[in-house]
């Protein structure tokens, strides 16, 4: 016999899927952050196993106001005519809202306007905005409509449930995440040379050095400039971190990489059509330990202790907040669930509040940003420590060095010499925080009598890309002078040998990714002053003209940080 259920149950049971629908529907955001991190190969970017935090979070969210549309629509449902119309009105009106709140987003996240899906939003929103004038005039005919699409809608939540669950039963062991355990320290060696390789991410060297403006004091920089091998012309390998640090640390060019687990970054070299992981590929430091030296890392963005900590002494690495989806994920790990639930109401609200903006301000952008700026101010803080703790320990004879600063955001006030958070300071300042640790590092070297026998090279990853900051924290009128002319390839290239004091500038391009070579070529001992330095560059510029009939410059660009 059929399964009869009376038109009242029926009603209810449709009333509160369709709050059920429509709450989590306000939160269409989340939903769609919560399906990008599925994917397993973003566990290359996380510190641990996905915490399901934000899951909970949105789902309380959700049923909190869905719960509040069903006490809304029960106190006006036997009300007169006018307090239906406007319940009707507030339910077209909060159909709308994720509609242009998932238009914009899409927009600031691909970085363009898509014509197809913009305008197919715009529509179904017209639609639903004539639907709102109709329903105040009594009309209700959308309102069933919109009904009906709220109702289909729900049959998608246990799809994403069955999807959130397949995908944490198949995800990496908390044991994937955990770093190679250090390899043991060598015996000291004759070989008193040591090489310490400083890599600031995306630091330019049109700004830093070339066009510097008057505003700008970078004192320390230019005292080891004064001393040092200065290449002015050195390219960067790639313009993303992802793919410009395995071409530097390996010193091998790569075509493109692909992410695919906690500790696998698939490299495609420019030579093969195959792939390998990066982890299984030939590093500096496992050539540096095969002369006998000890190497350590202090490194950011990479997880460069669960790739390479079996070859490394000691070694310490902080990820970074790498997109949106990420970043709300990790923030809900440290927030908690009754917090996150907060702001994600507090996201809400600043997302309905830049639906009426037209100054190009947004304030929920703005409120990630500062969050980002504020956990970039943490990592720069804890890398530091921990490299300048290794950089005075006399058993390490090779260390990596990968500093957050300067890229943005800014996190340092260069008038007031101190760490600040707010939207005002920009990239120049953290120009200023990097010639701050030149000058920190010196210091600390000194005190420990290890300045002279170190071999010291400050480089850079890729440069400043403007088209990544433009109307983000910390961009302003200066900064759009400072790039008007685009972003630039070029990054410092300062070598500063142990016991030397001499000033060669090298005018000459050639790509950075040398950089791994010339470590060795110092630490082996064929390299001890400026000029001999100069002139082994000379020679792999020409090298690399030879093979490709023109200058050695920048590598591929990829598609990801």
């Amino acid at each position: 016999m059929a399964l009869s259920v009376p038109p009242e149950a029926r009603e209810k049971l449709e009333e509160i899927l369709i709050c059920f629908s429509l709450g989590n529907l306000l939160f269409v955001r989340r939903w769609y952050d919560l399906e990008i991190l599925q994917e397993s190969g973003l566990d290359y970017l996380r510190p641990s196993p996905a915490n399901p935090a934000l899951l909970y979070s949105t789902l309380l969210a959700g049923l909190f106001v869905a719960a509040v549309f069903w006490l809304g629509w029960q106190m006006v449902r036997n009300r007169r005519p006018v307090w239906i119309k406007l319940a009707h009105s507030c339910f077209l009106l909060s159909m709308i809202f994720p509609l242009e709140s998932v238009r914009r987003y899409w927009n600031a996240h691909f970085g363009q306007v898509d014509l197809a899906s913009n305008t197919a939003l715009l529509s179904i929103e017209a639609l639903l905005l004539g639907g709102l004038i109709m329903a105040l005039r009594g009309n209700p005919r959308v309102v069933r409509a919109a009904r009906h699409a709220a109702l289909l809608l729900i049959c998608l939540f246990p799809a994403l449930m069955i999807d959130f669950f397949s995908s944490h039963m198949s995800s990496e062991p908390a044991s994937a995440f955990q770093p190679k355990p250090p390899t043991a320290f060598l015996p000291a060696s004759r070989n008193t040379h040591r090489f310490i390789w400083i890599v600031f991410d995306e630091m330019d060297q049109r700004v830093a050095f070339t066009e510097r403006p008057v505003s700008l004091d970078l004192p320390e920089l230019d005292r080891l400039r004064s001393e040092s091998l200065e290449a002015r012309r050195a390219t960067q390998t790639a313009d993303r971190t992802l793919l410009a640090m395995p071409m530097l640390i390996s010193g091998r060019s790569y075509r493109k990489f692909e992410i695919k687990g906690a500790a696998d970054l698939t490299v495609f070299p420019a030579d093969s059509s195959q792939g390998v992981n990066w982890a299984h590929e030939r590093t500096v430091f496992q050539r540096v330990h095969e002369i006998g030296v000890n190497a350590a890392v202090a490194g950011w963005y990479h997880p460069y202790c669960r790739m390479f900590g079996d070859q490394l002494a000691n070694c310490f690495a902080r990820s970074s907040l790498a997109g949106r989806a990420l970043l709300r994920e990790q923030h809900a790990s440290q927030q908690g669930v009754a917090r996150m639930v907060l702001l994600l109401f507090r996201l809400q609200l600043e997302n309905l509040k830049d639906m009426f903006r037209f100054d190009g301000v947004s304030g929920s952008e703005n409120l990630k940003d500062a969050y980002v700026q504020h956990e970039q101010l943490q990592e720069y803080l804890q890398i530091r420590d921990h490299a300048y703790a290794d950089a005075v320990d006399s058993r390490i004879g090779f260390m990596l060095m990968h500093f957050p600063a300067p890229h943005m955001y800014a996190i340092y006030n260069r008038w007031r010499k101190d760490f600040v958070l707010d939207s005002n300071i920009d990239y120049l300042d953290n120009l200023a925080l990097v010639d701050r640790t030149v000058g920190e590092l010196r210091a600390r070297l000194e005190a420990a009598g290890l300045w002279d026998q170190t071999s010291l090279l400050i480089t850079a990853d890729h440069g400043f890309r403007p088209e990544m900051w433009i109307g983000r924290y910390g961009w302003n009128q200066t900064m759009e002078r400072l790039f008007a002319r685009g972003a630039s390839q070029q990054v410092p290239f300062i070598l500063k040998l142990a016991g030397q004091r001499h000033h060669v500038v090298v005018n000459r391009p050639f790509s950075n990714m040398v950089a791994s070579d010339l470590a060795m070529a110092v630490l082996s001992g064929q390299i001890s002053a400026a000029n001999q330095a100069a002139d082994w560059i000379e020679r792999r510029a020409s090298d690399a003209e030879t093979v490709t009939g023109l200058p050695e410059t920048a590598g591929p660009s990829s598609v990801a940080r």
